[in-house]
């Protein structure tokens, strides 16, 4: 863990770089393992994103707020501008975004 030093700062510049740095590695990262929870009312709730990336680190995403002892959840957001009737980025639902699914399990379940 980072022990911040009030005397130690990255030049500007470095930090531009390193931001290209790190966003080339997630872009270029593979899923290793997922942990959703959809609750009754259809929320998709990320509980943790695990990433491979292509040196074979391996990742998590969590909230900025969240110490790293404890993983807060993140809801699923999905972008929908290229459909028709979309909006941009919004709240991702199992009704809204997996309805097949929704209905097969449902239909599957005897419900």
């Amino acid at each position: 863990m980072m022990d911040p030093d009030p005397e130690y700062r990255i030049p500007a510049a470095a930090c531009k770089e390193m931001e290209k740095v790190i966003q080339e590695d997630l872009e270029h990262a593979t899923v290793s393992s997922a942990s959703v929870h959809v609750d009754d009312v259809g929320r998709i709730i990320v509980e943790e994103l695990v990433l491979q990336l292509e040196d074979g680190r391996m990742v998590a995403v969590s909230p900025f707020s969240a110490s790293p002892n404890y993983g807060e959840d993140m809801r699923l957001d999905v972008y929908d501008d290229h459909l028709p009737g979309g909006h941009g980025w919004r709240e991702a639902t199992v009704d809204d975004d997996y309805a097949e699914e929704l209905a097969d399990a449902v239909e599957g379940a005897g419900l």
